[in-house]
């Protein structure tokens, strides 16, 4: 596999969303009374509970993203926000079609660093870069600007055009638009062949 190949297949669109997502998630935490949380008495109580929780993002009268979960609980005291059944999308303002797309399980975004956690069937997709990341695990690290699988959970990265990258210990800088596996990896890159004018 070429590196600079591996680079076309993880858009910023695809990390961008990653990250809307987990900035979403910040917006949503808020101070109210705990509603229909059940834990443990040595749990953490949520502070707000929301059921069939609905964000939406509008700047100057267009929708940038709307993200929905089946559930929304924030803690207060440990900074963090737990969502179940999330799903988002990122809309191109200029023709108000979806740009990104992504879903989740189960998503925990830290309200104090802006770093996200993805689990279950996690799918973020970028329709402008015709990329799909899957796997079971993502995690976000906001001042890094890094999305990263675990060392042993497998994320796949493929295109309609039949390439496809998997492996374990998958890691993506979104500073130099590049992405890495630190395990074992396999697939198929398709070269495409640009024409000069």
């Amino acid at each position: 596999m070429q590196r600079a190949e591996a680079r076309r297949l993880l858009s910023p669109a695809v990390l961008l969303g990653a990250a809307l997502f987990g900035a979403t998630l910040a917006l949503a935490s808020c101070s109210l009374g705990a509603y229909g949380a059940e834990t443990r008495s040595d749990e953490e109580m949520p502070t707000a509970f929301f059921s069939h929780y609905s964000h939406t993002v509008v700047d100057k009268g267009k929708t940038m993203l709307e993200l929905k979960a089946a559930t929304a609980a924030a803690y207060e005291l440990s900074k963090k926000m737990v969502l179940t059944d999330v799903v988002f999308s990122e809309y191109d303002t200029s023709t108000g079609e979806i740009a990104s797309s992504g879903r989740a399980d189960k998503a925990v975004y830290h309200t104090d660093t802006k770093d996200a956690e993805f689990s279950g069937s996690v799918r973020l997709e970028s329709k402008s870069q015709d990329a799909v990341l899957e796997g079971e695990y993502l995690a976000w690290s906001d001042k890094d600007k890094r999305l990263e699988g675990g060392l042993e959970s497998m994320v796949k990265i493929s295109r309609s055009d039949g390439s496809a990258v998997s492996g374990s210990g998958f890691e993506a800088q979104s500073r130099s638009r590049s992405f890495a596996f630190r395990g074992s990896v396999e697939g198929r890159i398709e070269s495409r062949i640009e024409s000069a004018p």
